[in-house]
């Protein structure tokens, strides 16, 4: 029988020290009746050892495709725990039995791997199992004042050692998975910035490999102006040329922008309206609405912004163009904390495999490896925004793009 489960997963580790207990009640059981006796009830206590044994096997069986229990499958086997415990020491002693501190070891497993509703129900269960033991033990020594005041002792030390277990645990793990979000967080961001940084040294490498020939071009073309000033080929190649200089001096000063890494406040009126002229500029085919009628405050801008807004959009015309359409529509709100840009599209949406890793990983896809919304979602979360992507098959993608709103007064990020 092939078993799905790990034995480092919370149900293999439960598994697994369930039948080291069944061992050792074993082990225990030969060793009660070859040296001390059977000064209890024997063929009780080995049927309640062999119906945990069938359990165990029951329950091996039963989740032998599973890697990981739910929460209520978890909780439904300690609580199993607790009630095979309880009917032991029942027979065995009670609540006088020195093994009954044994209860405290489901709800400390339940602190640590079920949610607090669940740990609380199983923490209810020992609760209740030792009160069923004290209540019981109590009738069987109802004339000895001593032995109830012990007993009752006893019950209250385990309902408080319960209560500061859990909750001692309880907060310990939270606080243990806390620090593993933030570390799982700063190993991502750290992924990207690696990947960012390889990406900028590619484009930084380029910029320099193409900055020479446009020189020895452009000294051409000044040439052929002079020997040549009034033919059109000539002429035509002003404004190409004039183009890609434009764009290395543009490169060069997003170089420069990268080694300050210095912000400037904007005006959220003025992003709005350059967002809105770049747009019908670039992608004249494209129909625009614009909602920037409730626009106010400022945000942190800096040359990386607009083209990583410009990229998101410039998605969505690409998925209209896929699809036949031609409409886009752009609202752009002030809220009291945040500025929220919302790119609408009615594309054929995007797939949910590659919607969960879009923007974090480098996604091969038809149209490309998803690298501008990977750049975008940087950008973004460097000028300590989110960006959100949704997509529907018959409404297409929908990204959002929040941006911290700051004071009026500042003139610096």
């Amino acid at each position: 029988m092939k078993i799905a489960f790990s034995p480092s997963s919370a149900l293999g580790q439960l598994l697994l020290l369930r039948s080291v207990a069944i061992i050792i009640q074993i082990v225990m059981l030969a060793i009660a009746a070859l040296v001390f006796g059977k000064q209890f009830d024997f063929v009780a206590v080995v049927g309640v050892v062999a119906a945990e044994s069938v359990f165990q096997l029951l329950s091996i069986y039963a989740y032998r495709n599973t890697k990981e229990a739910a929460s209520i499958g978890m909780t439904m086997q300690l609580l199993a725990d607790i009630l095979f415990l309880t009917i032991l020491l029942d027979l065995t002693g009670g609540a006088t039995n020195a093994f009954v501190s044994l209860l405290v070891l489901p709800t400390v497993i339940a602190a640590v791997t079920i949610p607090t509703i669940n740990m609380l129900m199983v923490s209810a269960g020992a609760i209740g199992a030792y009160l069923y033991l004290y209540i019981k033990m109590s009738h069987e020594h109802v004339h000895h004042m001593d032995m109830s005041t012990h007993l009752l002792g006893m019950l209250v030390n385990f309902t408080f050692t319960i209560i500061v277990v859990v909750t001692v645990v309880s907060i310990l793990v939270k606080q243990n998975r806390k620090k593993e979000r933030a570390i799982a967080m700063l190993r991502e961001q750290q992924l990207q910035q690696e990947q960012l940084i390889a990406l900028g040294s590619a484009a930084a490498q380029a910029t320099h490999q193409l900055a020479t020939p446009i020189a020895h071009l452009a000294l051409l073309h000044e040439e052929l102006e002079e020997s040549y000033p009034k033919d059109p080929c000539v002429q035509e190649m002003s404004e190409p040329l004039g183009k890609c200089k434009e764009q290395l001096n543009v490169f060069r000063e997003f170089t420069e922008y990268l080694k300050s890494a210095s912000k400037q406040m904007i005006t959220a009126e003025h992003l709005a309206e350059q967002l809105k002229e770049l747009t019908n500029l670039q992608f004249p085919r494209q129909h625009f609405r614009f909602d920037i009628t409730n626009v106010q405050g400022g945000l942190c801008d800096d040359p990386m912004l607009m083209p990583s807004i410009l990229n998101l959009i410039s998605n969505g015309v690409r998925a209209n163009e896929q699809a036949k359409q031609t409409d886009i529509e752009v609202i752009f709100t002030s809220e009291p904390t945040e500025h929220v840009i919302t790119i609408l599209d009615k594309g054929e949406g995007i797939a949910e495999e590659r919607l969960a890793q879009l923007g974090h990983n480098v996604v091969n896809s038809e149209s490309g490896l998803g690298m501008a919304v990977l750049l975008s979602h940087a950008t973004i979360e460097r000028l300590g925004g989110h960006l959100l992507i949704e997509s529907d098959v018959t409404d297409g993608t929908k990204c959002t793009i929040k941006l911290p709103r700051v004071s009026d007064e500042v003139t610096a990020c």
